[in-house]
Protein backbone atom coordinates (compact mmCIF):
# COMPACT_ATOMS: atom_id res chain seq x y z
CA UNK A 1 0.00 0.00 0.00
CA UNK A 2 1.31 3.06 -1.46
CA UNK A 3 2.12 6.08 1.19
CA UNK A 4 -1.04 8.03 -0.45
CA UNK A 5 -3.47 5.29 1.27
CA UNK A 6 -1.10 4.98 4.73
CA UNK A 7 -2.39 8.57 5.92
CA UNK A 8 -5.14 7.13 7.61
CA UNK A 9 -6.33 10.36 9.78
CA UNK A 10 -7.34 14.17 9.00
CA UNK A 11 -4.15 15.98 9.70
CA UNK A 12 -6.77 18.71 11.13
CA UNK A 13 -8.86 16.92 13.11
CA UNK A 14 -7.19 13.66 13.52
CA UNK A 15 -10.23 11.59 12.72
CA UNK A 16 -9.91 8.74 10.91
CA UNK A 17 -10.63 9.15 6.82
CA UNK A 18 -13.20 7.44 4.71
CA UNK A 19 -11.50 4.94 1.71
CA UNK A 20 -13.12 4.75 -1.31
CA UNK A 21 -12.99 2.02 -4.30
CA UNK A 22 -13.37 4.03 -7.07
CA UNK A 23 -10.46 5.72 -7.56
CA UNK A 24 -7.24 2.93 -7.60
CA UNK A 25 -4.52 5.64 -7.27
CA UNK A 26 -6.02 7.30 -4.19
CA UNK A 27 -8.11 5.56 -1.80
CA UNK A 28 -8.48 7.80 0.49
CA UNK A 29 -11.88 9.93 1.06
CA UNK A 30 -15.49 9.63 -0.12
CA UNK A 31 -15.05 13.18 -1.43
CA UNK A 32 -11.04 14.46 -3.60
CA UNK A 33 -10.56 17.75 -4.69
CA UNK A 34 -7.89 18.07 -7.14
CA UNK A 35 -6.75 20.79 -9.47
CA UNK A 36 -5.31 19.40 -12.75
CA UNK A 37 -3.70 22.80 -13.79
CA UNK A 38 -1.41 23.48 -10.30
CA UNK A 39 -1.08 19.50 -9.87
CA UNK A 40 -2.88 19.36 -6.53
CA UNK A 41 -4.60 17.08 -5.00
CA UNK A 42 -6.63 16.45 -1.86
CA UNK A 43 -8.61 14.13 0.65
CA UNK A 44 -11.82 15.71 1.69
CA UNK A 45 -12.13 15.65 5.92
CA UNK A 46 -15.91 14.71 6.29
CA UNK A 47 -15.42 15.64 10.30
CA UNK A 48 -13.77 18.74 9.84
CA UNK A 49 -14.12 19.61 6.30
CA UNK A 50 -10.16 20.54 5.90
CA UNK A 51 -8.49 19.27 2.55
CA UNK A 52 -5.21 16.75 3.34
CA UNK A 53 -2.86 17.51 0.49
CA UNK A 54 -1.32 14.45 -0.84
CA UNK A 55 2.30 13.71 -0.99
CA UNK A 56 3.54 15.32 -4.30
CA UNK A 57 5.44 12.20 -5.24
CA UNK A 58 1.96 10.08 -5.56
CA UNK A 59 -0.46 12.54 -7.38
CA UNK A 60 0.33 12.12 -10.88
CA UNK A 61 -1.60 8.41 -11.91
CA UNK A 62 -4.14 9.78 -9.77
CA UNK A 63 -4.34 13.01 -11.25
CA UNK A 64 -4.83 11.52 -14.50
CA UNK A 65 -7.40 8.91 -13.03
CA UNK A 66 -9.95 11.33 -12.01
CA UNK A 67 -10.06 13.61 -15.11
CA UNK A 68 -10.70 10.41 -16.82
CA UNK A 69 -13.56 9.53 -14.31
CA UNK A 70 -14.79 12.75 -14.64
CA UNK A 71 -14.78 13.25 -18.34
CA UNK A 72 -15.85 9.21 -18.88
CA UNK A 73 -18.35 8.56 -15.93
CA UNK A 74 -19.16 12.02 -14.02
CA UNK A 75 -21.68 13.86 -13.97
CA UNK A 76 -21.40 17.72 -13.09
CA UNK A 77 -23.71 18.59 -10.03
CA UNK A 78 -22.98 22.12 -9.90
CA UNK A 79 -20.27 24.59 -10.65
CA UNK A 80 -18.72 28.15 -10.68
CA UNK A 81 -16.07 29.52 -13.01
CA UNK A 82 -13.37 28.29 -10.79
CA UNK A 83 -14.94 24.84 -9.07
CA UNK A 84 -16.83 21.97 -10.04
CA UNK A 85 -18.99 19.83 -7.95
CA UNK A 86 -18.68 16.26 -9.93
CA UNK A 87 -20.31 12.88 -9.39
CA UNK A 88 -18.27 9.73 -9.69
CA UNK A 89 -19.70 6.42 -9.27
CA UNK A 90 -18.28 5.51 -5.64
CA UNK A 91 -17.06 8.88 -4.96
CA UNK A 92 -17.39 12.78 -5.20
CA UNK A 93 -15.06 14.79 -6.98
CA UNK A 94 -14.32 18.47 -6.21
CA UNK A 95 -12.28 19.71 -9.51
CA UNK A 96 -10.55 22.80 -9.62
CA UNK A 97 -11.24 24.95 -13.06
CA UNK A 98 -13.77 24.15 -15.27
CA UNK A 99 -14.60 20.93 -16.13
CA UNK A 100 -16.35 21.51 -19.47
CA UNK A 101 -18.86 18.87 -18.85
CA UNK A 102 -22.75 19.28 -19.29
CA UNK A 103 -24.56 19.75 -15.88
CA UNK A 104 -27.02 17.43 -15.94
CA UNK A 105 -28.45 17.39 -12.38
CA UNK A 106 -31.79 16.43 -12.56
CA UNK A 107 -30.72 13.00 -13.86
CA UNK A 108 -30.47 12.43 -10.38
CA UNK A 109 -34.05 13.08 -9.50
CA UNK A 110 -35.44 11.24 -12.40
CA UNK A 111 -34.14 7.92 -11.04
CA UNK A 112 -35.22 8.18 -7.77
CA UNK A 113 -38.74 8.58 -9.12
CA UNK A 114 -37.63 5.54 -10.65
CA UNK A 115 -37.04 3.76 -7.79
CA UNK A 116 -39.78 5.13 -6.35
CA UNK A 117 -42.15 3.69 -8.68
CA UNK A 118 -40.36 0.21 -8.04
CA UNK A 119 -41.22 0.60 -4.38
CA UNK A 120 -44.55 1.72 -4.40
CA UNK A 121 -45.59 -1.03 -6.95
CA UNK A 122 -43.73 -4.05 -4.94
CA UNK A 123 -45.77 -2.65 -1.69
CA UNK A 124 -48.98 -2.60 -3.26
CA UNK A 125 -48.75 -5.95 -4.47
CA UNK A 126 -47.31 -7.50 -1.29
CA UNK A 127 -50.53 -5.76 0.80
CA UNK A 128 -52.53 -7.05 -2.15
CA UNK A 129 -51.05 -10.13 -1.80
CA UNK A 130 -51.58 -10.02 1.66
CA UNK A 131 -55.09 -9.43 1.34
CA UNK A 132 -55.86 -12.34 -0.91
CA UNK A 133 -54.11 -14.96 1.38
CA UNK A 134 -56.41 -13.32 4.40
CA UNK A 135 -59.36 -13.46 2.00
CA UNK A 136 -58.90 -17.42 1.54
CA UNK A 137 -57.85 -18.52 5.09
CA UNK A 138 -60.88 -17.13 6.32
CA UNK A 139 -63.29 -18.04 3.91
CA UNK A 140 -64.14 -14.71 2.69
CA UNK A 141 -63.85 -12.93 5.76
CA UNK A 142 -61.80 -10.10 4.15
CA UNK A 143 -63.01 -8.25 1.32
CA UNK A 144 -60.40 -6.42 -1.23
CA UNK A 145 -62.26 -2.71 -0.53
CA UNK A 146 -58.60 -1.32 -0.13
CA UNK A 147 -57.16 -1.77 -3.52
CA UNK A 148 -54.20 -3.10 -2.02
CA UNK A 149 -53.12 0.67 -1.67
CA UNK A 150 -53.68 1.19 1.88
CA UNK A 151 -49.96 1.06 3.14
CA UNK A 152 -48.80 3.40 0.49
CA UNK A 153 -51.39 6.10 1.42
CA UNK A 154 -50.93 5.61 5.36
CA UNK A 155 -46.92 6.43 4.05
CA UNK A 156 -47.60 9.14 1.93
CA UNK A 157 -49.81 10.69 4.64
CA UNK A 158 -46.45 10.62 7.69
CA UNK A 159 -44.15 11.67 5.04
CA UNK A 160 -46.32 14.75 4.20
CA UNK A 161 -49.07 15.13 6.65
CA UNK A 162 -52.68 16.97 4.95
CA UNK A 163 -51.44 20.68 4.58
CA UNK A 164 -49.89 21.53 1.60
CA UNK A 165 -49.37 25.22 2.91
CA UNK A 166 -49.24 27.35 5.91
CA UNK A 167 -48.79 30.96 6.17
CA UNK A 168 -50.73 34.19 5.83
CA UNK A 169 -51.98 35.62 2.32
CA UNK A 170 -55.39 37.88 1.81
CA UNK A 171 -57.79 38.06 -0.76
CA UNK A 172 -56.99 40.54 -3.53
CA UNK A 173 -61.57 41.82 -2.53
CA UNK A 174 -62.61 41.23 0.43
CA UNK A 175 -58.83 40.96 2.65
CA UNK A 176 -60.21 37.99 4.42
CA UNK A 177 -56.74 36.00 5.42
CA UNK A 178 -56.28 32.14 4.18
CA UNK A 179 -53.43 30.44 6.73
CA UNK A 180 -53.57 27.01 5.52
CA UNK A 181 -54.06 24.74 2.38
CA UNK A 182 -55.02 21.15 2.31
CA UNK A 183 -53.30 18.98 -0.15
CA UNK A 184 -57.22 18.53 -1.45
CA UNK A 185 -57.73 22.30 -2.37
CA UNK A 186 -54.69 22.89 -3.32
CA UNK A 187 -55.58 20.93 -6.62
CA UNK A 188 -57.99 24.34 -7.49
CA UNK A 189 -54.85 26.63 -7.73
CA UNK A 190 -54.35 28.32 -11.04
CA UNK A 191 -50.58 28.51 -12.52
CA UNK A 192 -49.34 32.60 -13.06
CA UNK A 193 -47.17 34.28 -13.36
CA UNK A 194 -46.33 37.49 -11.18
CA UNK A 195 -44.69 40.37 -11.89
CA UNK A 196 -41.52 39.35 -12.79
CA UNK A 197 -42.51 36.83 -15.17
CA UNK A 198 -42.09 33.77 -12.49
CA UNK A 199 -43.91 31.13 -11.74
CA UNK A 200 -47.18 31.92 -9.10
CA UNK A 201 -50.02 30.30 -7.71
CA UNK A 202 -53.40 31.72 -7.83
CA UNK A 203 -56.39 30.57 -5.52
CA UNK A 204 -60.22 31.93 -6.17
CA UNK A 205 -61.79 33.22 -2.79
CA UNK A 206 -64.63 31.45 -1.78
CA UNK A 207 -66.26 34.18 -0.11
CA UNK A 208 -66.08 36.57 -3.15
CA UNK A 209 -67.73 34.26 -5.14
CA UNK A 210 -70.73 33.30 -3.04
CA UNK A 211 -71.65 37.10 -1.93
CA UNK A 212 -71.22 37.91 -5.56
CA UNK A 213 -69.04 40.82 -5.86
CA UNK A 214 -69.51 42.06 -9.51
CA UNK A 215 -66.46 42.85 -11.19
CA UNK A 216 -64.34 41.90 -8.06
CA UNK A 217 -64.23 38.41 -7.35
CA UNK A 218 -60.78 38.06 -5.16
CA UNK A 219 -58.19 35.75 -5.26
CA UNK A 220 -55.34 34.84 -2.58
CA UNK A 221 -51.65 35.02 -4.00
CA UNK A 222 -48.73 33.28 -4.03
CA UNK A 223 -45.77 33.96 -5.05
CA UNK A 224 -41.65 33.43 -5.25
CA UNK A 225 -40.39 31.08 -2.93
CA UNK A 226 -43.38 30.42 -1.30
CA UNK A 227 -44.90 29.52 -4.79
CA UNK A 228 -42.56 27.48 -5.59
CA UNK A 229 -42.55 25.42 -2.76
CA UNK A 230 -46.00 24.50 -2.90
CA UNK A 231 -45.64 23.59 -5.98
CA UNK A 232 -43.22 21.34 -5.48
CA UNK A 233 -44.91 19.73 -2.69
CA UNK A 234 -48.23 19.21 -4.69
CA UNK A 235 -47.08 17.78 -7.69
CA UNK A 236 -44.70 15.17 -5.37
CA UNK A 237 -47.50 14.35 -3.02
CA UNK A 238 -49.63 13.72 -6.24
CA UNK A 239 -46.09 11.18 -8.00
CA UNK A 240 -45.78 9.95 -4.34
CA UNK A 241 -45.83 6.36 -6.26
CA UNK A 242 -43.22 7.65 -8.66
CA UNK A 243 -43.03 7.34 -12.67
CA UNK A 244 -42.14 4.28 -14.84
CA UNK A 245 -38.23 5.16 -16.42
CA UNK A 246 -39.92 5.35 -20.09
CA UNK A 247 -42.22 8.55 -18.60
CA UNK A 248 -38.95 9.76 -17.31
CA UNK A 249 -37.64 9.24 -20.29
CA UNK A 250 -40.36 11.71 -22.17
CA UNK A 251 -40.42 13.78 -18.90
CA UNK A 252 -36.50 14.62 -19.40
CA UNK A 253 -37.04 14.69 -23.00
CA UNK A 254 -39.61 17.61 -22.79
CA UNK A 255 -37.44 19.31 -20.58
CA UNK A 256 -34.29 19.07 -22.92
CA UNK A 257 -36.73 20.24 -25.74
CA UNK A 258 -37.51 23.62 -23.55
CA UNK A 259 -33.99 23.99 -22.95
CA UNK A 260 -33.63 23.89 -19.13
CA UNK A 261 -34.95 22.52 -15.82
CA UNK A 262 -36.13 26.01 -15.18
CA UNK A 263 -37.92 26.83 -18.41
CA UNK A 264 -40.54 23.63 -17.73
CA UNK A 265 -42.95 26.36 -14.14
CA UNK A 266 -42.04 29.14 -16.86
CA UNK A 267 -43.30 27.04 -19.87
CA UNK A 268 -46.43 26.00 -17.72
CA UNK A 269 -47.23 29.27 -15.61
CA UNK A 270 -48.03 30.73 -19.36
CA UNK A 271 -50.93 27.93 -19.70
CA UNK A 272 -52.96 29.13 -16.59
CA UNK A 273 -53.96 25.81 -15.65
CA UNK A 274 -55.60 24.66 -12.93
CA UNK A 275 -53.15 22.04 -10.92
CA UNK A 276 -56.14 18.94 -11.36
CA UNK A 277 -56.07 19.65 -15.07
CA UNK A 278 -51.94 19.58 -14.87
CA UNK A 279 -52.12 17.04 -12.75
CA UNK A 280 -54.40 14.40 -14.81
CA UNK A 281 -53.02 11.06 -17.43
CA UNK A 282 -53.45 13.55 -20.16
CA UNK A 283 -50.51 15.80 -18.86
CA UNK A 284 -48.45 13.54 -17.03
CA UNK A 285 -45.44 13.70 -18.65
CA UNK A 286 -45.52 17.80 -18.03
CA UNK A 287 -46.38 17.24 -14.81
CA UNK A 288 -43.79 14.51 -14.20
CA UNK A 289 -41.05 17.39 -15.85
CA UNK A 290 -42.02 19.88 -13.41
CA UNK A 291 -41.66 17.83 -10.87
CA UNK A 292 -38.27 17.07 -11.89
CA UNK A 293 -37.21 20.69 -12.31
CA UNK A 294 -38.60 22.17 -9.49
CA UNK A 295 -36.74 19.71 -7.35
CA UNK A 296 -33.40 20.56 -9.33
CA UNK A 297 -34.54 24.08 -9.06
CA UNK A 298 -34.25 23.58 -5.10
CA UNK A 299 -31.18 21.40 -4.52
CA UNK A 300 -29.03 24.06 -7.71
CA UNK A 301 -29.77 26.75 -4.39
CA UNK A 302 -28.28 23.93 -1.89
CA UNK A 303 -25.41 23.32 -4.01
CA UNK A 304 -24.73 26.65 -4.61
CA UNK A 305 -24.27 27.72 -0.74
CA UNK A 306 -22.33 24.03 -0.76
CA UNK A 307 -19.88 25.51 -3.37
CA UNK A 308 -19.50 29.10 -2.40
CA UNK A 309 -18.25 27.35 0.81
CA UNK A 310 -15.85 24.35 -0.96
CA UNK A 311 -14.32 27.18 -2.92
CA UNK A 312 -13.46 29.83 -0.11
CA UNK A 313 -12.09 26.58 1.45
CA UNK A 314 -10.19 25.93 -1.46
CA UNK A 315 -8.72 29.05 -1.47
CA UNK A 316 -7.30 28.66 2.00
CA UNK A 317 -6.04 25.26 1.34
CA UNK A 318 -3.99 26.43 -2.00
CA UNK A 319 -2.16 28.69 -0.12
CA UNK A 320 -0.96 25.96 2.26
CA UNK A 321 -0.46 24.15 -0.70
CA UNK A 322 1.66 26.39 -2.71
CA UNK A 323 3.64 27.02 0.29
CA UNK A 324 4.40 23.12 0.60
CA UNK A 325 4.50 22.47 -3.17
CA UNK A 326 7.10 25.51 -3.15
CA UNK A 327 9.01 25.56 -0.32
CA UNK A 328 8.83 22.25 1.40
CA UNK A 329 9.03 19.32 -1.18
CA UNK A 330 12.57 19.40 -2.79
CA UNK A 331 11.64 17.47 -5.93
CA UNK A 332 14.11 17.51 -8.93
CA UNK A 333 11.73 18.72 -12.19
CA UNK A 334 9.05 20.13 -10.44
CA UNK A 335 8.07 22.85 -12.36
CA UNK A 336 8.17 20.70 -15.49
CA UNK A 337 5.96 17.66 -14.13
CA UNK A 338 3.39 20.80 -12.49
CA UNK A 339 3.23 22.45 -16.16
CA UNK A 340 2.59 19.19 -17.78
CA UNK A 341 -0.19 18.67 -20.28
CA UNK A 342 -3.44 16.63 -18.60
CA UNK A 343 -5.39 13.66 -20.67
CA UNK A 344 -6.94 14.93 -23.66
Amino acid sequence: MGPVTARRRCIFCHQPLPTNDAVEHFRLGRRVAFDPGRGRLWAVCPSCGRWNLAPFEDRWEALEELEKAGRDRGRVLASTDNIALIQVPGVEVVRVGNARLAEEAWWRYGAQMIRRRSRYVALRWAETGALVAATVATGGGFFLFAGGNAANDFLRWRKFGRVAWRGEVRCTACGRPLERMTFKKARYLHMARDAQGDPALHFRCRRCQLIGRAGREGEFRLEGVAAQHVLRRVVTYHHYGGASEQRVRSATDYIDRLGSPGAVATELSKTGLRLDALLNKDRRTQAVALEIALSEENERRLLEMELAELEARWRQEEEIAAIVDGELTPVPGLDRLRHQPGPP
